[in-house]
């Protein structure tokens, strides 16, 4: 064998194994990168349960008609509005449930607006433990249900794309009074598809890196000879 055929046939192999790695890429997502919001809105609507209430219910919820606008951080979503009883009076609560719809008003992102009907709802549910006396004691906790914090709000136009809460309640309940409600909203994040050798890939290069080495070897000791 010449030394122009063992070169030849060294490129050759090198150019197989190149194309092979290449072809055997997967696509499937390797990381989340976060998405451009500039701008969120919503309102709320809640209300409290019946069941569980030994009583008169002295509790109800004050939802948010007017649209709130943000990106991250605490957003406001409601008030519990605890009407105060006649001296001697008492009212318990036991696991009462209650709910809290978030509703979507709008949303832009990377330079996009989402308005309704691609926009869904996220309902939070959760119970409310505790008694309430006269118009100066009260130890109703409002309690979530848990959830999976990762949502989705968009609906069609974006897939897998999702929102993260975090930071709702409890809430000790006011007495004869207001108790805001609050939850701490992260950044939207959208899924980055990254192209990510797959364990095929890997074991075809090494192979490939072996060859050639053992093709690079045979070729020196011709030379030699």
């Amino acid at each position: 064998m010449t030394r122009f055929s063992c070169r030849f046939q060294f490129a050759h192999l090198l150019c197989l194994l190149v194309i092979t790695a290449s072809c055997s890429l997967s696509t499937q997502a390797g990381i989340m990168a976060p998405g451009s919001v500039t701008s969120f809105g919503f309102t709320t609507s809640g209300q409290v349960g019946l069941s569980g209430v030994t009583g008169f219910n002295a509790i109800s919820f004050k939802s948010q008609a007017d649209p709130i606008w943000g990106t991250t951080g605490s957003r406001y979503l409601g008030q519990f509005l605890t009407a105060p009883l006649p001296t001697g009076m008492s009212t318990s609560y036991a696991n009462t449930p209650f709910s809290i719809s978030i509703l979507p008003t709008g949303l832009q992102l990377d330079g996009t607006w989402y308005v309704q009907p691609n926009l869904q709802p996220i309902v939070l549910k959760g119970r409310l433990n505790g008694s309430i006396t006269g118009s100066d004691y009260s130890s109703v906790v409002a309690s979530f249900d848990p959830v999976d914090p990762w949502v989705d709000i968009i609906q069609g136009g974006i897939p897998n794309t999702k929102t993260f809460l975090s930071g709702i309640g409890p809430f000790i309940l006011n007495t004869a009074g207001i108790t805001d409600v609050t939850m701490s909203w992260m950044t939207l994040l959208s899924p980055t598809v990254v192209p990510v050798p797959e364990p095929s890939t890997l074991a075809v290069i090494s192979s490939g890196l072996m060859l050639a080495w053992i093709a690079r070897r045979r070729s020196r000791n011709l030379n030699r000879a």
